[in-house]
């Protein structure tokens, strides 16, 4: 089957096949403030949720010059035989504002106000809906990642790592970010953790299945991927809950994976098992929960990405939190 960026349609009526997600009371009252400023603030009438049919249509309603502050939280865990042998994590704020809007899109900037991306803008587009749609100012973003990249790296030459080694990692940085698809396919994932759920009606209850192409960070061809998602809960008039559950399929994984370790172990002169590493379990699933409010704007949205290569595993989560 030719896969492209197309998603494939197919109803699933089976809520057992997901972990339900309830958030918690403090969560709610948290937001509260942030609900009632949303409900106050817009001369609209969404009517994105339907209670009768139990359905909720995804669509931005949104106003040039609205402006809202979310923090986001990137945390990265590594097991080995299911011990934890590291963690870390990274927390900053962005500030998310409406440039302009259309009959048919929404012009966006994401700003970083802290970290190394500090200042750093990233404007892009989306539909009518909310649907991403491009990155408009990445060659800005792509002279931003050259300049930071190499104010690091020259200040780690000071240290005790070779230049060569850093220069080689510079490269390998600079050539990830040299392209408009290379920064829409690996350089704004938050943004597109943001919209995933944007320009779809869902209906409690009915699940979807499809297969996408994801980007393959081990080769050159994109990986497929079998998602199913829908609608997890209608949590008020309007707030709702909706879940994203990803899986790579296993045998192109473990293909992409074996390749990619020969090559590296013939890169330094060593030899590679090809039988030993084949038995190794290889998976990579990630699990997205995203609630709304019913002018579309993201209340939170949690995101954990679940690699496992042999007895290692690898957990990253991404979390975009409304301030």
């Amino acid at each position: 089957m030719d896969t492209d960026n197309t998603i494939y349609f197919i109803k699933r009526n089976n809520p057992d096949l997901f972990i339900y997600f309830y958030p918690s009371k403090n969560r709610r009252m948290k937001k509260l403030s942030v609900l009632i400023f949303l409900l106050l603030s817009s001369a609209t009438i969404f009517g994105q949720i339907n209670p009768e049919d139990s359905t909720v249509q995804v669509i931005a309603y949104w106003d040039k010059g609205e402006t809202h502050n979310y923090k986001v939280i990137n945390k990265k865990t590594q097991l080995k035989n299911e011990e934890i042998i590291s963690s870390d994590s990274v927390v900053y704020n962005v500030e998310l504002s409406v440039l302009d809007s259309t009959a048919n899109s929404y012009s966006i900037q994401w700003l970083y106000k802290d970290n190394v991306n500090k200042d750093l803008k990233v404007i892009y587009k989306t539909n009518e809906l909310g649907e991403f749609e491009e990155v408009l100012n990445w060659e800005e973003i792509r002279d931003f990642v050259n300049r930071t990249t190499n104010s690091i790296l020259q200040g780690l030459k000071k240290g005790e790592t070779s230049d060569e080694s850093l220069d080689k990692l510079e490269k390998e940085i600079t050539s990830t970010f040299s392209t408009k698809e290379a920064i829409e396919s690996v350089g704004v994932n938050e943004i597109v953790q943001y919209h995933m759920f944007h320009g779809v009606t869902y209906k409690l209850g009915d699940y979807m299945e499809g297969e996408i192409e994801v980007p393959n960070v081990l080769g050159s061809k994109p990986f497929t991927a079998n998602t199913y998602f829908g609608l997890e809960e209608i949590m008020s008039d309007e707030e709702y809950l909706l879940k994203s559950v990803q899986s790579i399929d296993k045998e192109q994984l473990t293909v992409a994976t074996l390749e990619y370790l020969k090559k590296l172990s013939e890169s330094v002169g060593k030899s590679f098992d090809t039988e030993a590493v084949r038995n190794m379990q290889f998976e990579n699933e990630t699990t997205t929960h995203s609630a709304l409010h019913d002018s579309g704007w993201v209340i939170y949205s949690i995101m954990q990405k679940v690699v496992t290569n042999g007895d290692i595993t690898v957990i990253n989560e991404c979390s975009i939190e409304m301030e």
